[in-house]
């Protein structure tokens, strides 16, 4: 009896051995014929990466501040009478680049005025700008949401601003006791941004 079982547990180790080469021999085959039909790409292209500097620079050369105290509604013909603010912006770095010119609220002029409950309406406020001698733009500062210019600046080029402000002359007593107090503000876009943002 003990021989019929030594020699039913010799088959199993057979049996079983005979599964472990078998799957070994298919496994083999299977990578050998990957090998085969698989094939190496080598990158031929070179990545490069490239830094530039970036610097754009507002230069104000504003006597007093950018604000409307005390003003009252005038006429556009008025208005364009008004003295000019002006300010330069330059490209210093070492590459050309995207901007967006804007005006945006004072806030530390509010705060420091104790105005910040009497901020005047953008709707009220019209406006003249002018951009390197060329023609100049007039509008509501609130149509344009304080944008004043867009554009693309070379490397090395400097252009100049002349901006106008008054109270449009529709404007009704609600504008009485409201101040305006803005700033100059320059952001540069990346070129993965629109310009329309």
């Amino acid at each position: 009896m003990k021989k019929k079982q030594a020699k039913d547990l010799n088959k199993k180790i057979n049996k079983l051995g005979l599964c472990v080469l078998i799957l070994s021999i298919i496994i083999c085959v299977f990578a050998v014929s990957y090998a085969i039909w698989t094939k190496v790409y080598e990158g031929k292209k070179v990545n490069l990466i490239e830094t530039a500097t970036l610097i754009l620079t507002l230069d104000e050369s504003l006597d007093n501040a950018i604000s409307l105290v005390n003003a009252v509604p005038v006429s556009d013909d008025k208005g364009l009478t008004f003295d000019a603010y002006t300010f330069k912006l330059k490209n210093s770095g070492t590459v050309g680049a995207n901007y967006r010119l804007m005006i945006v609220n004072d806030t530390d002029t509010y705060q420091k005025d104790g105005c910040i409950n009497s901020k005047l309406d953008w709707s009220n406020i019209r406006y003249s700008f002018q951009k390197n001698n060329e023609a100049s733009i007039k509008g509501t500062l609130a149509d344009t949401a304080g944008i004043l210019d867009l554009g693309e600046i070379a490397k090395g080029e400097v252009n100049s601003y002349s901006l106008k402000l008054w109270i449009k002359s529709s404007a009704t007593n609600e504008i009485m006791n409201q101040h305006f107090h803005g700033v100059i503000k320059v952001e540069a876009i990346q070129e993965d941004q629109k310009l329309e943002d």
